[in-house]
């Protein structure tokens, strides 16, 4: 087999060397060309091809093999042209590998490149340490450098954009100048024109984008639909796909924030987290599913847990962290739902938990709210804005909270024996509320006067049905007015004292009763007594009245007799 194809070989050559001039130089070059390629002065240099080489190339260390491949070589050096027309207008440019139909066609200068396809490179000049593959990758690339193009248009319209690297059909297609872009995937940055900075991984990925630069795309169709918008990092199948102006977005998982277009500053992380977000911006949604009901749409929300803030429809500055943690109304604001299928319902609300106990101060709350202070007697709770000198909203009342030995808060009741005033101060003994103080009880304000053996002093009056007014001894009482001996002053007497103090005698004053108030019981008693001389006196003009009603009958019997001695008298006078 061997001795056949270097037959094959020592036979073709033959046929070649009958139809072409066949020059082998000094300086070890290899010619096989038509018309024939002297390459004065170069070396070590291999032509084959119908006009490849220049006829006074100096260049050495060049392989060009092809028709017409680099036919305007000259000082080139150490470069590799295969393909019709390839290198075709290399001048100077050094270390180049050119394989296909017009690939590398007007590179002049450009160095270090490695064009690799049917019109791969065609229009570099002088760019240099580029890499194209593919049927016209980097085809319109003039000066632009160290980029990497694979697959068929990858890189296409590309003029000096540099550092960038696009593999995949079309990839990159319409780049001109910009730089330092990563696009991977077929279609992928197929529309970006100017942008800079950005990195697309997957087929379709980043299609539309234009101008846009810093974007990071990966994941199929991701950033798809993305023309101007900026900082945006897209990770996930159709992560991001509608997004067109949204900027400095991070969506991070399938489907994630798929529907958004223009909200900006928002952290997706989860499958299909933010799905239906479109203009709603500076969100935080982590978990599968979170953020993700159809008309979820607002700012400024934070959603943590497995399909969290599914149910927050039109709310602002809400957080709902935990399993399922949800709002229960749309439009809520300032809303806070925290543990598993925590919901809160209203705005300017915090919700803990679903049929949970909240411990502070404590691992092992017992209570719907546990509260440990760490020291003894003291609650730990603090009511800073209510305290002892706060006015009362409720009065009358006969229940109260209070606590029982375990510290637990209870409802109390003034007919029990537990403890109702502040600093025990009051008490309940017997079912009697008592002042413990030994002190007394003022009612009110403005009592500027607190007599010494007085125990309750009250402003503006009492009201009750009854009033009891306990006597210590029958001698406080005024019986002795009907006692033998007693003084009962003749009412002369009293007449003049009342002419001259304007009281009844053993009455206060009125000076007296403003200066020193009234002694209820003394009053009473002063009182009875002297409607027990009223009654004396009453029986004393009963027995005068009676005497004289003696003395007139007696009299008028007296009369009747002399009326009729008088008529006796009158009637003899007349015989």
């Amino acid at each position: 087999m061997k001795k056949c194809i270097r037959s094959f070989y020592i036979v073709a050559i033959s046929i070649v060397c009958t139809r072409l001039a066949v020059a082998q130089v000094t300086s070890n070059n290899l010619v096989v060309t038509d018309p024939t390629s002297t390459t004065s002065g170069g070396s070590d240099n291999t032509l084959i091809g119908v006009g490849a080489g220049n006829r006074n190339m100096s260049g050495s260390g060049n392989l060009l093999l092809g028709r017409g491949a680099g036919v305007q070589n000259m000082a080139g050096t150490q470069n590799s042209f295969v393909g019709a027309l390839s290198g075709r207008q290399n001048s100077s440019g050094s270390y180049n590998s050119f394989f296909g139909y017009e690939a590398g066609s007007s590179n002049n200068t450009g160095s270090n490149n490695s064009f690799l396809g049917n019109g791969a490179g065609y229009s570099n000049v002088d760019g240099y340490n580029n890499l194209f593959g593919g049927y016209r990758s980097g085809y319109f690339n003039g000066s632009g450098h160290h980029n990497v193009f694979m697959g068929a248009g990858a890189g296409y319209a590309n003029t000096s954009g540099s550092d960038n690297t696009f593999v995949g059909a079309d990839a990159g297609g319409v780049n001109t100048t910009a730089a330092g872009n990563v696009f991977i995937g077929s279609l992928s940055g197929a529309s970006a024109s100017s942008g800079s900075q950005n990195t697309f991984v997957g087929a379709q990925t980043g299609q539309n984008t234009t101008t846009a630069s810093a974007n990071t795309f990966v994941g199929y169709k991701a950033g798809e639909q993305n023309t101007t918008g900026q900082f945006n990092s897209f990770i996930g199948v159709q992560a991001g796909q509608s997004n067109t102006t949204g900027s400095s977005n991070y969506f991070f998982g399938t489907n994630s924030g798929v529907n958004n277009t223009s909200g900006s500053g928002n952290y997706f992380l989860g499958d299909n987290a933010g799905q239906f977000n479109t203009s709603g911006g500076f969100n935080i949604y982590i978990g599968a599913n979170s953020g993700n009901g159809p008309s979820v749409n607002g700012n400024n929300n934070m959603a943590l847990g497995f399909e969290a803030g599914r149910g927050n429809a039109g709310g602002f500055n809400n957080t709902f962290v935990g399993f399922r943690a949800d709002a229960g109304g749309t439009g809520l604001t300032n809303a806070t739902a925290i543990g598993n299928n925590a919901r809160v319902n209203v705005s300017n609300a915090l919700v803990l938990g679903s049929g949970a106990n909240v411990g502070v101060g404590t691992s092992s709350p017992t209570a719907r709210l546990h509260v440990a202070s760490g020291t003894a007697n003291q609650s730990g709770l603090r009511l800073e804005n209510l305290t002892s000198g706060s006015p009362a909203s409720v009065t009358n009342q006969t229940k109260f909270l209070t606590v029982d030995g375990a510290g637990n808060v209870v409802l109390g009741s003034s007919t029990g024996s537990a403890r109702v005033g502040a600093d025990e101060q009051w008490s309940l003994e017997g079912g009697q509320l008592r002042n413990r103080n030994g002190g007394g009880v003022v009612i009110g304000s403005g009592i500027a006067q607190l007599p010494a053996g007085y125990g309750l002093y009250v402003a503006e009056g009492i009201l009750t049905e009854r009033l009891k007014v306990a006597v210590k001894t029958s001698a406080a009482w005024s019986d002795r007015v009907f006692e033998p001996g007693y003084r009962l002053r003749g009412l002369g007497e009293v007449e003049r004292y009342v002419s001259a103090h304007h009281h009844l005698p053993g009455i206060p004053s009125a000076a007296e009763v403003v200066a020193e108030g009234v002694d209820v019981g003394q009053l009473q008693s002063k009182l009875l007594e002297k409607v027990e001389e009223l009654t004396l006196y009453v029986i004393q003009l009963k027995k005068d009245n009676e005497a004289l009603q003696s003395q007139n009958k007696k009299l008028a019997v007296a009369q009747t007799a002399i009326n009729r001695k008088i008529i006796k008298i009158q009637s003899k006078q007349r015989k």
